[in-house]
């Protein structure tokens, strides 16, 4: 759980639009922290490619 609790701030800082935090906690909570941390790495991503 504590791990959990340290992804929270980066999915903050991750992501731009309230439905992208919305989908990442629901990855976080639903699926675990390692499907929320490639969830966060694809959001970084299209980020990238699109600015």
């Amino acid at each position: 759980m504590h791990q959990q609790q340290n992804l929270i701030p980066a999915i903050a800082e991750i992501c731009i639009s309230p439905i992208q935090e919305v989908q990442a906690l629901r990855i976080l909570i639903y699926r675990g922290e390692a499907t929320c941390r490639q969830y966060l790495r694809s959001v970084l991503v299209k980020q990238r490619q699109t600015s």
